[in-house]
């Protein structure tokens, strides 16, 4: 979006803004010369202009019509002697909706009256020190005359942190905020001023005036906005320009730093209208507990602030619109007022489609809203057709057509920058017929008059009457602009998390992901390209920052296809995984204990040296899969081990066959039975059951392998001396 104020003229004050304007008299004072042979002269600074095109009309006296880009001079530009330096300090109060101000100022020796006007100043309570209220001041006015003496006198004051509106159209927020405090933090106009003075000395040595905004605390302050709390500041430079992007502790941005630098030097690049300022200032605006009036708001020259929610580089980017909104450095009247809003929406839209951040049918999508009703049937330079914001929609979409014909009528030479370079040389606010005017003189540039009149002809009609563009298709644009670049995008297929192993291979829940020792993560993504021609893709999967796996290949346009990339994780810990600009944590466990729920057998008695099948019941009732080894033993003598691995809530059965017999000096040669006690156990519990072993056998456990207990000779030896035994015993008389 968007810029703020109120009234009914125009959306924005584009010309140079935040230039305040220095009107120097050169006649001397009354009484001529002094002894010294110099001269007293005056001087002036009006008010810094407030914003530049939003959906709320600029309060005329918000406006200044002679603003000139030097009249703010930096205190570079002037000698320390010569520069009167106007500060402005900031800082958080204990009420919540205020912000506390001191307005200070360092006055040179040549300086003789000093006098400053508070805009924005809550008057209730201003403690003035080396100035004094002027007599003369009008009702209303907080008017404030130096005391001639005091070195940097100052004015510290309270003034009004939030600004209500309501909003509509497309960027509007369904809340009421353009600026707020909320005790915590604030996002603030900086204060508003103007000051006049006089001096003596030689002209050409003429006294000027520099601003400065700071914040006292936490905070981070520009010429037209600032913020007051926690941050963190990331600074790009690009294309000759500096970005200073301010992330409060507050917000929760769904935008990277490196993806709203992206946007902006995307959009620099591609906009070739004219000089850039040397510095963007953006804020990302905290949605927690505030309700916004609008999605994001650019304020003066190049400030701006965008809500923590909006993405960057969509088609309906607020960043991107936003930055183009910088650009715009011509002011308008009402009847061209639609060309700031529609130019800024539509090239949010294009920049997005040509980079290759949005596909054709996103970009088609945004600009068919102004094929709909009422906004289709407003006349764009009548404002007062207006029932909505149709300079968003109808505006963006007729920006665009007339961005197509432009570039037909001229094969490519002309384009809707042209035209708006054109406006931004402008000295006199813009008008409609301004506007097609630029039109017509850009279509000249590549075509004869004849066909440079028929580009005219058809934007005069999009503009002043009751009708509207249609959407053009693949193939016209194509022809206007060249066919639409490769774009390819990446995202995890539906049920594309996977765990894969000896535990479980099936998709699990991605927020986070939580895996175990010894298991692979397996990530099925889809590599579509919704552009006009073949693309390549590189796709990496990296954990955290190190690249653990990759493809690449081509993908013809409008085709599509799924690679899968793997990585195995043998450690516990948290991992920060990224593929195809999505992020995944991925926290990786021990294997949880499985739970033995039950022993059982398949005989529930046997004759000594025979086998018994011992069956567990082991489940898991953790959330992780669980995994370890199982131990059965006989009598609390191990006879056999099992591995066993479990889903999360799965449950599985594991039986070994294990040879029962007497043990070791029960006296079970005299065929008595007895109770023999199976068990198996995990890592964490145990449990067992009975099997009665008949008398006759030989002693001792074991499982079908023979061991523990009597083996097969063992066995042989014992029935022989049993038979010698039994011989003897018969011929006893």
């Amino acid at each position: 979006m968007t810029r703020s104020g109120s009234g009914p003229a125009v959306r924005s004050v584009v010309a140079c803004l935040f230039a305040a304007v220095l009107l120097v008299a050169a006649a001397p004072v009354a009484g001529g010369a002094d002894a010294a042979g110099e001269h007293a002269y005056h001087g002036s600074v009006n008010p810094e202009p407030l914003d530049r095109g939003e959906s709320v009309p600029v309060a005329p006296d918000d406006r200044d019509a002679d603003a000139r880009p030097d009249a703010d001079a930096d205190a570079t530009q002037v000698a320390d002697s010569d520069a009167i330096r106007l500060r402005n300090e900031l800082s958080l109060t204990d009420e919540p909706g205020t912000v506390g101000v001191t307005t200070s100022a360092e006055i040179p020796d040549r300086v003789t009256e000093f006098r400053v006007t508070l805009l924005n100043a809550n008057d209730a309570a201003i403690e003035p020190d080396g100035f004094e209220r002027a007599d003369d001041a009008a009702p209303g006015e907080s008017v404030w005359e130096w005391d001639g003496e005091t070195a940097t006198p100052s004015l510290t004051y309270a003034m009004d942190a939030n600004d209500t509106v309501e909003e509509t159209g497309p960027l509007g927020a369904r809340g009421t905020y353009r600026f707020v405090d909320t005790g915590e933090w604030s996002v603030v106009r900086t204060p508003r001023t103007s000051a006049s003075w006089s001096y003596t000395g030689q002209y050409d040595g003429q006294v000027r005036l520099t601003r400065e905004n700071a914040v006292d605390g936490e905070g981070a302050a520009s010429r037209a906005m600032a913020f007051l709390g926690p941050h963190e500041e990331r600074v790009r430079e690009a294309g000759g320009q500096r970005y200073r992007l301010i992330v409060p502790a507050a917000a929760d941005a769904e935008a990277t730093p490196d993806e709203v630098f992206d946007a902006f030097e995307s959009a620099s690049s591609a906009l070739q209208v004219g000089a850039r300022d040397e510095m963007v200032f953006a804020v990302v605006a905290p949605t927690d507990g505030v309700s916004w009036g609008v999605r994001g708001l650019q304020l003066g020259d190049a400030d701006l602030w965008v809500r923590d929610a909006e993405p960057a580089g969509t088609a309906d980017d607020v960043w991107t619109h936003e930055y183009v909104h910088t650009r715009q450095a011509y002011r308008t009247e009402a009847s061209g007022r639609w060309i700031t809003e529609a130019s800024a929406t539509y090239y949010a839209a294009l920049f997005a489609l040509e980079r290759g951040a949005a596909d054709f049918d996103e970009f088609e999508a945004t600009l068919a809203r102004g094929e709909r009703d009422p906004d289709a049937s407003a006349v764009l330079a009548d404002p007062g057709t207006w029932e909505r914001n149709p300079d968003y929609t109808k505006g963006a979409l007729v920006a665009g057509e007339i961005d197509r014909r432009l570039r037909v009528a001229t094969d490519g030479s002309a384009s809707l920058a042209t035209v708006l370079r054109e406006l931004n040389a402008a000295g006199e606010p813009v008008t409609n017929e301004r506007v097609l005017d630029a039109i017509e003189a850009a279509a000249a540039e590549g075509a004869d008059a004849e066909t440079a009149a028929s580009v005219r002809a058809e934007a005069e009609r999009l503009t002043t009457a009751r009708e509207t563009a249609e959407t053009w298709d693949r193939a016209a644009h194509a022809e206007a602009f060249g066919e639409t670049p490769a774009r390819v995008g990446y995202a995890i297929a539906a049920d594309g998390v996977r765990a894969t192993g000896e535990y479980r291979d099936r998709p699990v829940l991605r927020d986070p992901v939580e895996l175990v020792t010894g298991e692979t993560l397996a990530l099925d993504v889809e590599v579509a390209n919704t552009g006009g021609a073949a693309g390549e893709y590189d796709l990496a999967l990296t954990v955290d920052g190190e690249t653990a796996d990759s493809r690449s290949g081509s993908v013809a346009a409008g085709d599509a296809v799924t690679e899968t990339l793997e990585r195995a994780f043998a450690e516990p810990g948290e991992y920060a995984v990224r593929i195809g600009g999505e992020r995944l944590s991925v926290v990786v466990s021990e294997p949880a204990p499985p739970s033995v729920r039950g022993v059982s057998t398949d005989a529930d008695r046997v004759t000594a040296g025979d086998s018994v099948r011992v069956t567990a019941t082991v489940g898991n009732d953790a959330t992780l899969p669980a995994g370890g080894d199982l131990t059965f033993r006989v009598d609390g003598e191990t006879v056999a081990t099992a591995p066993v691995r479990l889903d999360s809530g799965g449950e599985t059965t594991v039986a070994r066959n294990v040879t029962l017999g007497e043990s070791v000096g029960s006296g079970g040669t005299d065929g008595v039975d007895r109770e023999v006690t199976v068990s198996v156990a995990g890592p964490a519990d145990e449990a067992s059951t009975t099997v009665t072993v008949g008398g006759d056998g030989p002693v001792g456990g074991a499982t079908d392998d023979g061991a523990p207990g009597l083996g097969p000779v063992a066995a042989a030896i014992a029935l022989v001396a049993a038979a010698g035994l039994l011989g003897r015993r018969d011929r006893e008389p």
